[in-house]
């Protein structure tokens, strides 16, 4: 298995408010075979973060930048290991907040899976680094809502 050393992760925010994820294929060489994902994979040459999030995004689901709304959440590294060598790999994490669920076409993995914003991710089978960007991601959604939740301030000029 190449280990790519930076990768998006992608979770799909649902109209509902739940949040969408991917069921794994349970095929051999692949990583996080037969468990719950993100949405993603590798960042290519000369490409951003952004654009791979777009691009996989689009080559996993069928969504287009016309069916959510992208936004980054931050950039954690997470190490990697296989064939007993080490690879310390950067995950730029996104939220794709989507318009239209019925846009939602799976082309990788099993399926999608949909989840309450408070699932406790250590009691799933996912792999280190999904359970890594969860927790940051359910931290960025607390901090969205405490921020929404302060009064507007009118700033004299």
């Amino acid at each position: 298995m190449n280990i790519p050393q930076s990768i998006v992760r992608i979770f799909l925010m649902l109209p509902n408010g739940q949040i969408g994820a991917q069921l794994r294929d349970n095929i051999p060489g692949i990583a996080s075979q037969g468990m719950l994902s993100t949405f993603g994979g590798g960042v290519d040459i000369g490409e951003s973060p952004k654009q791979a999030a777009l691009r996989e995004l689009e080559e996993e689901t069928f969504l287009t930048t016309n069916d959510y709304k992208m936004e980054f959440i931050t950039t954690f590294t997470h190490q990697k290991t296989a064939k007993d060598i080490k690879v310390l790999q950067n995950n730029h994490l996104f939220l794709a907040r989507v318009s239209d669920c019925d846009k939602i076409e799976i082309k990788e993995g099993v399926g999608l899976v949909v989840l309450r914003k408070d699932v406790d991710f250590e009691k799933v089978n996912a792999g280190e680094g999904t359970q890594m960007a969860w927790k940051l991601l359910q931290e960025y959604l607390k901090s969205k809502v405490k921020h929404d939740l302060l009064p507007a301030r009118e700033i004299k000029l």
